[in-house]
């Protein structure tokens, strides 16, 4: 078991772990920094500051930003950012492999997430699994944070499905959070600082969870939850 789906009254500890990954192997970081040539993620907003939406964002429009365009046209140009794959890979095989004794799926690349001052990454607040992204339940969550997040910066979420109580799950830049999003309410509050928070998620089913004639397609591309689609498998 990755974490357990019980709280006890002392806290949220058992719904969320938050681990350290070593970013000079897995580069996450640096990678990401290349494809918009810049040196600090967090200020992002300032010297990308043409990519900056004009416009409200919402559930609909979210990750079509121009930093989503940017990002995802150098990821799928294979001649270009295979390193970023390359980490990804990696991670999977040592990091996340570690917490399995069985073959699992694994979601194809993660989602690329940008907290912009004054604005929120994600709009809606949400479970996976609820009737607007259709996720197959069972799903266990990823973050990696590729900068520091702290509070209005971070993401929120319950520490129990349906009690509401929400928390900021602050990480540091060398850090990730394995969190149940399938069934616990989360999303983000206006960031309030004068930073931009940057991260990656990304979702894996256990195998025994995985049932493609159940499976629909996800809210943000439309990509059926499947092997060789949404997910790829890991092989154990």
């Amino acid at each position: 078991m990755i974490f357990s789906t019980k709280v006890s009254k002392k806290g949220y500890k058992k719904m969320v772990k938050i681990l350290k990954y070593d970013k000079g192997k897995y580069r996450f970081t640096q990678e990401v920094r290349k494809i918009f040539n810049v040196s600090d993620l967090t200020l992002l907003h300032k010297h990308r500051h043409e990519l900056f939406p004009d416009y409200e964002l919402g559930f609909h429009n979210e990750v079509k930003t121009d930093y989503h365009k940017l990002f995802y046209s150098v990821l799928n140009d294979n001649e270009k950012n295979h390193e970023l794959k390359k980490s990804y890979d990696l991670f999977i095989s040592e990091v996340v492999s570690s917490f399995f004794d069985r073959s699992f799926c694994y979601q194809s690349f993660p989602s690329f997430r940008v907290h912009l001052p004054d604005k929120k990454a994600v709009n809606k607040w949400h479970y996976d699994s609820d009737e607007d992204h259709l996720h197959p339940e069972g799903e266990i969550n990823f973050q990696i944070a590729l900068t520091d997040s702290c509070d209005t910066q971070a993401m929120w979420i319950e520490t129990v499905p349906g009690l509401k109580d929400f928390f900021p799950v602050n990480l540091s830049e060398d850090e990730f959070v394995i969190f149940n999003g399938n069934k616990c309410t989360h999303g983000n509050k206006p960031n309030e600082t004068d930073f931009t928070r940057v991260s990656m998620d990304f979702r894996v089913l256990p195998i025994e969870k995985y049932n493609p004639e159940k499976n629909k397609s996800s809210a943000e591309k439309g990509t059926k939850f499947a092997i060789g689609s949404y997910y790829r498998l890991y092989e154990k």
